[in-house]
């Protein structure tokens, strides 16, 4: 037999025939009778292939087969690809484990334009919305509806803990021990009560066993199931259970508005596991409220959201909060949140969130409670609210609508319209912020008038004095007092700024800071008086933002605080001669303080923001500053604020998208500021702005000249105002008025913003009839399109003019989406723009959420601007309307004024492969 060679792979040993022949093997003769090589047997070619074919497979095994399959890198990831569809959707099923249990007929109820129908054999509760007189057939729509056979109102017990980071940042933890499983609906009745009618939901909210706990108990004690089954132990499981009524109210409001009011007993006995056994009360201190969604329906708004356009698969909380320092830019937020404490924040840190979306099938719901709340929409079936009431009472609203802006316009009948600003604010030119004391003032103030810039103000925010802090940033003096060591010519510098054109503004917070001498002087009144927020032992609750530092926030649950404060704001006008001021903050309302009122902080804290703008809009007139109100607001007084709540939208003159990074990232640099502007505009902060070049400087990270020019082509098209701020770190920023560049640079997008002001103005004044954004996301007209709908980083100057800027370093040119349903023209050549010829590209499912007067309607198209320094991407929709084109008109006339557009400058379609490789197909 031929000998065998062992060899060791790194799947094992493998046996491989030995080629050479042993000294047993006959040798073979040339005169033997036996076959020779040239005439081999058929046979033994057949072995030898298939031994060559097992060499083969065990050389490849050897490669690819590891000793311990299950360890596999692919075997781990396929495994996680199959498993995690299934763990989402089990997560999905114990979180809404329950069922609704109801006797009730089916039966509909109309109130207003809205429908009330329980559907028995659904067992489904829906609200339908009559969109009025333009339908033709069945003008009845779904504006909500509950899960089929799951309970849409669940109570729970546990407990809610707020920790208190760095100053103004807080991370919420909530637990359940106790929650709700059954929902019965026992009764849905009608009330026409003085004209106004209801609809009455009543029902019983129980508490079940675990269907785990009643299989083990079963199989555990046959004779317990068998008890189980008599009468007397039935009454007695009956009589047991946790068990809290409640009611569910529907009242219209108006033709597009339903309000909803559930009331729940907030304290019942609890589990009684045997008969004559204790019972202690249990506290429902959270309410779950569950209804339908389809997956195809995308969410947005949510207030000023600076990560995410589109809120499926996100849970966001609503709390008022310190944005945070990148806010999951890395390594900037990992250093952050552990050198201060929480001060990086996370991607769904805000100092506006609100309690309202919108979807893009023209649904929309809020709450107009202001206790901390969770928006779930991590489910594709469904949407889940938690809400951590104090009150045993969650009350909101149901909106009826046939597109988005007959969404936001509903939304803002209840929440307020920010009216127009007074013109100079926002046709005058550049607000400049700065520093430094008079003779700094005046210097850059000859700059800017040898190159020709438009100035509309300058805003001093140190007008109450600056200091130099421990970790190396400017901050001002929280003393709200004029500081005459640094401007000790403060009446000679304004009547100079009003020579040539320019006002003054200053800087007011609800903060006052703890300091000796004249600098704490307000801090010290304040505190004789009772005027500041708590502890629970009574002392003056401290806050902190640096090391050394301490101020005291102003409890505006007390009326005597809130005129004291208001007195001083209106002082301020008047020995200033301000024409406006930042209101800042209102976000640091601690949770666990004592307030003046009683009330619980939980309860405060999102309605603090509107507290505070509601105070500085009572200032601006006792100042003389505004008179009239809607849109007819007079006077040349402005305030802008930076935090806001449901009703912000009533009191704010003008929002102001806070402190950025000075960086290109969508985190928390300008990318995240355009997303801010566009979220808010959805729920009624329609009249905006960014700090032009952004705020927050860090060790290593400063703004460039790039940036800082790039961001003014984005403010001078995006903001209401046009407004610049040095940052907290000015010696480290680059400044407007640092070069002969920078300074051509400001001067032409401050007439560029300037040459926009006609538009504004009616943009303003529609705001102030409709809430209508003046910045708009391409959602808001084209929430058909999920191309549209998802595109964050070019956005609608009203209805008619498409702005896309360069928002990323060192970039040349742009990608820019054009919508389906309209053509759209470059502003600059009025060329048509490529590959979009003329012909329906849309969703005509409903008729009404398109512009039936564009009858050449174009396909939604990719295409690559060339957009060098200096030049943003515009177009406008054909079919404008004549503001849009007289704005347009005159930007062209502003680049004839600059010597043309550049002549290598074109409009053309986007590169397929480029556009596979941005996932853009």
């Amino acid at each position: 037999m031929p000998a065998a060679r062992r060899r060791k792979g790194k799947g094992g040993v493998i046996t491989v025939p030995d080629a050479t022949p042993s000294e047993d093997t006959p040798s073979e003769s040339k005169d033997s009778d036996t076959p020779t090589d040239s005439e081999p047997d058929p046979k033994d070619a057949n072995d030898d292939e298939r031994r060559r074919r097992r060499r083969r497979s065990a050389r490849l095994l050897q490669l690819y087969v590891p000793r311990l399959p299950v360890v596999s890198s692919t075997f781990v990831v396929i495994l996680f690809a199959l498993l995690a569809p299934l763990a989402d959707r089990a997560y999905h099923r114990l979180a809404t484990e329950g069922r609704l249990a109801s006797d009730v007929a089916s039966v509909t109820h109309r109130v207003g334009r809205f429908q009330v129908k329980w559907d028995i054999n659904e067992l489904r509760l829906s609200v339908l919305h009559n969109r009025g007189d333009k339908c033709k057939d069945d003008c009845a729509h779904i504006a909500w509806s509950t899960v089929p056979g799951l309970p849409f109102l669940t109570a729970a017990n546990g407990p809610v803990r707020v920790h208190q980071l760095m100053a103004g940042h807080y991370r919420v933890d909530i637990r359940r021990r106790l929650q709700t499983t059954v929902q019965t609906l026992d009764s849905v009745e009608l009330k026409d009560d003085d004209d106004s009618p209801s609809v009455v939901i009543r029902g019983v909210l129980i508490k079940e066993d675990a269907r785990l706990d009643r299989w083990l108990g079963h199989l555990g004690d046959v004779s317990a199931a068998w008890n189980d089954l008599t009468h007397q132990r039935q009454q007695f499981k009956a009589a047991s259970k946790i068990k809290a009524r409640y009611t569910l109210t529907f009242s219209p409001q108006s033709d597009r508005r339903l309000a909803f009011e559930f009331r729940w007993e907030d304290e019942v006995p609890g589990v009684q596991r045997s008969p004559g056994g204790r019972r202690r009360n249990v506290k429902i201190n959270q309410i779950f409220m569950r209804y339908a969604h389809t997956p195809d329906e995308r969410i947005y708004g949510l207030g000023e959201q600076y990560s995410s356009l589109e809120h499926n698969g996100k849970r966001l909380p609503i709390i008022a909060a310190e944005q945070g320092i990148g806010r999951g830019k890395q390594p900037t937020t990992f250093m952050f949140n552990r050198m201060f404490f929480g001060s990086g924040g996370s991607w769904h840190t805000t100092y506006s969130a609100i309690p309202h979306y919108v979807t893009s099938k023209a649904r929309s719901l809020f709450l107009t409670n202001f206790s901390y709340a969770e928006f779930d929409f991590t489910d594709d079936e469904k949407i889940s609210i938690l809400s951590t009431t104090p009150t045993n009472r969650l009350t909101g609203q149901i909106i009826g609508a046939r597109n988005v802006p007959e969404t936001v316009e509903a939304y803002t009948e209840y929440s307020g319209r920010m009216g127009p600003l007074p013109e100079w604010v926002y046709a005058g030119g550049v607000i400049l912020g700065m520093t430094g004391g008079s003779k700094r003032v005046r210097d850059v103030v000859a700059k800017l008038k040898d190159a020709d810039v438009p100035l509309a103000g300058l805003w001093l925010q140190d007008w109450g004095g600056a200091r130099n802090t421990s970790i190396g940033i400017e901050r001002v003096w929280w003393n709200w007092e004029l500081d005459e060591s640094q401007y000790p010519d403060w009446r000679e510098l304004r009547e100079e700024a009003a020579a040539g054109g320019a006002r003054l503004l200053t800087y007011v917070n609800p903060f006052l800071m703890d300091a000796s001498g004249s600098k704490g002087r307000l801090y010290r009144e304040a505190k004789e008086r009772g005027y500041m927020v708590r502890t629970v032992h009574g002392g003056v609750y401290r806050l902190g933002s640096e090391p050394g530092v301490s101020f005291g926030l102003l409890d505006l649950t007390n009326p005597d605080a809130r005129d004291w404060i208001e007195d001083i704001i209106v002082r301020m006008v008047d020995e200033t001669g301000a024409s406006g001021w930042m209101a800042d903050f209102g976000e640091y309302l601690p949770f666990d303080c004592k307030l003046h009122s009683g009330e619980m902080p939980v309860a405060v804290h999102n309605r603090y923001p509107e507290d505070w703008a509601e105070l500085n809009r009572r200032a601006l007139r006792r100042a003389g500053l505004e008179t009239g109100s809607g849109d007819s607001i007079g006077g040349d007084g402005v305030f802008w604020s930076r935090s806001a709540s449901t009703l912000t939208p009533k009191h704010a003159r003008l929002m102001w998208l806070g402190d950025q990074l000075v960086s290109w990232d969508a985190h928390d640099g300008m990318k995240s500021a355009l997303l801010g502007m566009l979220q808010g505009g959805l729920s009624g902060l329609g009249v905006s702005h960014s700090d032009v070049g952004g705020y927050t400087a860090t060790p290593g990270r400063h703004r460039t000249r790039e940036l800082l020019m790039r961001w003014m082509e984005l403010s001078a098209l995006s903001d209401a105002v046009f407004r610049t701020h040095q940052g907290n770190r000015p010696l480290h920023n680059a400044q407007p008025w640092d070069t002969p560049e920078l300074l051509d640079h400001l001067g032409a997008f401050a007439r560029l913003h300037r040459c926009l002001a006609p538009y504004r103005r009616e943009l303003m004044r529609e705001s102030s009839l409709t809430g209508m954004p003046i910045t708009r996301p391409l959602l808001m007209h084209y929430a058909h399109d999920p191309v549209a709908s998802n595109v964050a980083t070019q956005f609608l100057i009203g209805r008619d003019i498409l702005a896309a800027p360069v928002m990323d370093r060192a970039t040349p040119r742009v990608h820019v989406y054009l919508p389906p349903g309209d053509v759209w023209l470059d502003v600059w050549t009025t060329q048509l723009s490529p590959i979009q010829p003329t012909g329906a590209n849309r969703d005509d499912e409903d008729a009404d959420d398109f512009d039936s007067r564009n009858h050449h309607a174009g396909y939604g198209a990719w295409v690559t601007a060339d957009a060098p320094l200096g030049w943003p991407a515009v177009f406008i929709r054909r079919g404008a309307g004549k503001p849009a084109q007289a704005a347009a008109a005159a930007m062209r006339e502003w680049a004839m004024e600059r010597g043309g557009l550049p002549g290598h400058r074109r409009v053309y379609p986007m590169d397929p492969v480029e556009k596979l490789v941005l996932g853009l197909y």
